[in-house]
């Protein structure tokens, strides 16, 4: 798989401060990574950086192999891009706000194709001036995919909409990635949404990348804290009570709460069964995305 973004060593610097710092990344193609971070990251620089929006204080950017600072306009004709916030025309329609893009893009492109992707196909005669925060929002997704772009640059693209329209803009995401092979790139503080969705996580602090993993390898089950199904879990509990190996319980209805000294499942398995429980189901705990952006900030605050 070929690189389709590679950025070495970028750094943006407003005035004193110091935004992005000497970052370095690449994103495959056809892959989706997710880039997250607290407000004030990091992120948004970056992405803005990577679109030509913003001129990098130092190093470089390529998209599809070109340098972007000597083929901007190339690569611009093959990207689409939604910013934070959109800006459109209040006082014209929606299908007009996109036939203007498309006219001065000087290319052909399916308005109502756009507009039926992100579901405004129905308001497409409406006022831009009417349109809630997530109605923007989702006319500012479907004028990034109007030119039927090879790469999206996304900056918070959840933002404003809700829960509904939240997964289906991720469904036509997923979409877009598997059978298009459209690479997307997507700055996310839905840490839920970034698990579901994308291949890979990279986090910045400071304007520093602090990590880079595939999100698969760091959802991994911690057989330290497990969830026990079974008859009588308050009987078991005080039989499991100051075993050594027991660092804590918690006891519910039909289950026990286990957390262990040692990730060794097996041996409370073989405890319970041979005190004559029966069990349902053992389940250990499976780390989430916001476990690991938690543990790799606070190494990041502390290095």
């Amino acid at each position: 798989m070929s690189a389709c973004i590679q950025a070495e060593r970028l750094s943006k610097r407003y005035g004193a401060v110091l935004a992005v710092q000497d970052l370095s990344f690449e994103v495959q193609t056809g892959e989706i990574m997710g880039l997250l971070g607290l407000n004030g990251a990091g992120k948004s620089t970056t992405l803005y950086m990577l679109t030509g929006l913003v001129a990098p204080t130092s190093g470089t950017v390529s998209i599809f192999g070109k340098p972007l600072d000597s083929q901007f306009l190339d690569i611009a004709a093959r990207i689409g891009v939604l910013v934070e916030r959109p800006v459109f025309h209040d006082y014209m329609s929606a299908r007009d706000n996109l036939s203007m893009c498309a006219r001065l893009a000087g290319r052909e492109a399916t308005v109502d194709r756009a507009l039926e992707r992100v579901g405004l196909r129905d308001v497409s005669g409406r006022r831009v001036g009417t349109f809630s925060m997530g109605m923007r929002q989702r006319l500012g997704l479907a004028q990034a995919l109007l030119l039927d772009p090879e790469l999206l640059i996304l900056d918070e693209p959840a933002n404003g909409l809700d829960p509904e329209a939240t997964q289906e803009m991720m469904r036509l995401l997923k979409r877009l990635s598997e059978e298009s092979q459209v690479t997307i790139l997507m700055s996310s503080h839905m840490l839920h949404e970034a698990e579901t969705l994308c291949d890979r996580v990279a986090v910045l602090h400071e304007g520093r990348l602090v990590a880079c993993d595939r999100t698969q390898a760091v959802l991994s089950f911690d057989e330290t804290h497990v969830d026990v199904l079974m008859d009588a879990p308050e009987a078991a509990a005080k039989r499991l009570q100051g075993l050594p190996w027991i660092a804590s319980l918690e006891v519910d209805v039909g289950r026990i709460a286990v957390t262990l000294r040692e990730p060794n499942a097996h041996q409370l398995i073989a405890f319970l069964v041979t005190a004559g429980y029966k069990l349902t189901a053992v389940i250990p705990r499976r780390r989430t995305l916001q476990d690991y952006f938690m543990d790799v900030l606070h190494k990041g605050v502390r290095s």
